[in-house]
């Protein structure tokens, strides 16, 4: 039977897995392997964890891997950290002030922004030319500044013609990738379509950068295997595909995990939760299916057009970076949402940082700047940064530096923001993995002395006048787990009840009352029915208390620590395409493609759109990397009621294609 490699590239560890598959259509894993992610070169994290998984099983050789599958939590760490690559939007029909309500300006430069006339209306009629020479005119002007292009114009579902148009003028006028956004949606709400694109165009540096990590890693090693990706939803697409859309690959990671969550645990109901470095990804189960957001992926704040397992996400993990802000108020101790890299890790490659901290722990009082570190993750030098950044990483270039040392101005610490902003310097602070350490449950490969010494430092950090955080470094290790352990049983508890249709506040006293296990006047008793499914390297460590805390059982199946990478090869491919049929005139039935062709008849204009769709779907499966393709076909009409009769309003087609991924 075929032997599969899935590997997971997550913010913090790059996992690897052999599978067999077997003859009842199950799997047998062969090996696995962990190995960290290496953010400033991709191929050492993913080379080492190829190397260590193929080592680990001596009867598999590289050429004899029918597949290679690919999950990642880059993208959607990106949305969740602020970070991508500059981009310009074009948007026609719409000005400004449209998108702003989809947050638009959180993801565009306004110097970025073109809004030109265009676009259409409901039944895909122009509703002004495209001024074309403007188009172009205004790409070249902002080409220097962005690396790729979204386009978004009026009603593009109902007629894509000028975001086709657009798309040609400025790939012929800069060279630069371009998203057009319905590619990515057949769904109206033109301004979240054009947050979705703009996305999209931000993270396909991010996603390229991996993709060619990985194919020169298997060249290399010799493994020929054609790549797949898994997508937000669970399902496989090819390498090629997915770099078009690495949107799509937003909540990957977590997808993948689900999925190999139901395949090593076998339950039929229950709450998975995928704990990882830089955040908690939990979805709730029912008769072995993960729900799908009904109205997209939301991560980082932004709520996207993007078909995903209904995955709620916080910024929250065994990487989470550690602060103190007496001021916030959910301070002093605040967990995330950024991710750092550990004391303990950092400090095993660079002995001086245990060395600063000895000096940090002589200084008389402690400092807010304590403990803190930044650390380059990438030597590599892109064009457009400024002489302050720079120099911070010219200063960073022998090794990690206490913040204030990489960055002694206020205009050098604006630009180390910037910096990380970019991904190319991490913060390295004390995390809830140093705090494990220091508590002796941590990873044992991690410099524990480091971690100690910086619980130490910033135990002594004063929240008022008179107190210290915390009396002492083991003290302040506890308050972090706790920490990390009540916001993780609140959150659980949150996505539970939003499964089940009840929403409460981040803040409810009730959630944190049972949490407690509270009972004087009242007893407040809120339990889970299903059992939590862990996984993820942390889960061991943490779950069996965030079960206890919502008194109900857990699972931590074998092979927990690589169930994304297990996901990433028990998939299947998936691809759909839509279009809507409306009637713009009574009796006349229009279908929403190019051409825009008109029926007198729902039933004509049904057909004409399926002989449309499906060679279009199955072109999408072939690229997609799908075997034995089966078809499905959706129709979902609207009527209303005029004068006692029913009357057609609109009908969407949609024709979906699924295989096994081709070996």
């Amino acid at each position: 039977m075929a032997v599969l490699l899935g590997i997971d590239t997550g913010g913090t560890f790059t996992d690897a897995v052999l599978v067999r598959e077997a003859a009842d259509g199950g799997t047998v894993v062969l090996a696995t392997a962990k190995s960290p992610t290496t953010h400033g070169d991709l191929e050492i994290g993913v080379e080492e964890a190829l190397r260590s998984v193929v080592n680990d099983a001596p009867d598999i050789e590289p050429g004899d891997i029918s597949l290679v599958s690919l999950s990642t939590t880059l993208a959607t760490n990106a949305l969740v950290e602020g970070h991508g690559e500059p981009i310009g939007l074009i948007a026609a029909g719409f000005g400004s002030g449209d998108l702003d309500r989809a947050g638009i300006a959180s993801v565009v430069d306004a110097a970025h922004l073109i809004t030109v006339p265009g676009g259409h209306d409901a039944h895909g009629n122009e509703r002004s030319p495209l001024d074309e020479d403007a188009i172009v005119g205004a790409a070249e002007r902002i080409a220097s500044s962005v690396s790729a292009f979204a386009v978004i114009a009026q009603f593009s579902v109902r007629n894509p013609a000028h975001e086709q148009r657009i798309a040609e003028l400025v790939r012929a006028a800069t060279g630069y990738p371009v998203t057009t956004s319905h590619m990515l949606s057949a769904r109206l709400d033109g301004p979240r379509r054009a947050l979705t694109a703009a996305l999209n165009a931000r993270l396909l540096g991010t996603i390229t950068r991996l993709h060619e990590a990985v194919e020169a890693v298997l060249g290399r090693a010799g493994v020929s295997a054609p790549v797949m990706v898994v997508r937000g939803d669970g399902s496989l697409v090819s390498a090629g595909f997915a770099a078009e859309r690495p949107i799509e690959t937003v909540l990957s990671g977590p997808a993948a995990s689900v999925v190999g969550a139901l395949h090593l645990a076998g339950v039929e109901d229950g709450i998975v939760v995928d704990v990882g470095g830089t955040t908690t990804d939990i979805a709730v189960i029912r008769d072995r299916r993960p729900m799908i957001a009904a109205q997209g992926a939301s991560v980082g704040g932004h709520r996207t057009m993007v078909e995903a397992v209904d995955m709620a996400t916080i910024g929250l993990g065994g990487d989470s970076e550690v602060r103190v802000d007496s001021r916030d108020p959910d301070g002093p101790l605040l967990l995330g949402p950024s991710r750092a890299v550990p004391i303990g890790r950092v400090a095993r490659e660079h002995p001086s940082v245990v060395e600063d901290l000895h000096r940090q722990l002589a200084a008389p009082v402690g400092a807010a700047s304590h403990g803190r570190f930044l650390v380059a993750t990438s030597m590599h030098v892109r064009s457009g940064l400024d002489a302050r950044e720079r120099g911070v990483l010219e200063r960073l270039a022998a090794g990690p530096l206490i913040e204030a040392g990489a960055a002694p101005s206020a205009l050098d610490a604006r630009a180390a923001a910037r910096l990380r902003a970019l991904g190319l310097v991490r913060t390295a602070t004390f995390t809830p993995t140093d705090a494990s350490l220091v508590l002796g449950s941590g990873p044992g490969d991690l410099d524990a002395e480091a971690a100690t010494l910086a619980a130490e430092v910033l135990a002594r950090q004063h929240v008022s006048s008179r107190a210290a955080l915390a009396p002492d470094g083991s003290a302040l290790a506890r308050r972090v787990i706790d920490a990390l352990v009540e916001r993780s049983a609140a959150f659980a508890l949150r996505v539970a009840l939003a499964g089940d249709g009840i929403h409460i506040d981040d803040r409810d006293q009730l959630v944190s009352a049972t949490l407690r296990h509270h009972r004087g006047a009242v007893d407040v008793s809120i339990s889970l029915t299903d059992p939590l499914v862990a996984i993820g390297a942390p889960a061991p460590t943490y779950y069996p208390v965030v079960a206890g805390r919502l008194r109900t059982g857990h699972v931590v199946p074998e092979h927990a620590g690589v169930a994304n990478a297990i996901g990433a090869v028990v998939g299947r491919v998936l691809v759909r395409r839509s279009c809507t049929i409306t009637q713009p005139t009574r009796g006349q039935f229009r279908v929403h493609l190019e051409d825009q062709p008109t029926f007198g008849s729902v039933e004509n204009a049904r057909r004409r759109a399926q002989d449309l769709l499906e060679p279009r779907v199955l072109a999408d499966a072939d690229h997609a990397g799908a075997d034995r393709v089966e078809l499905r076909w959706d129709w979902e009409a609207t009527t209303a009621v005029i004068e006692g009769k029913e009357v057609f309003v609109e009908g969407t087609l949609t024709v979906e294609a699924a295989g096994r991924p081709r070996l």
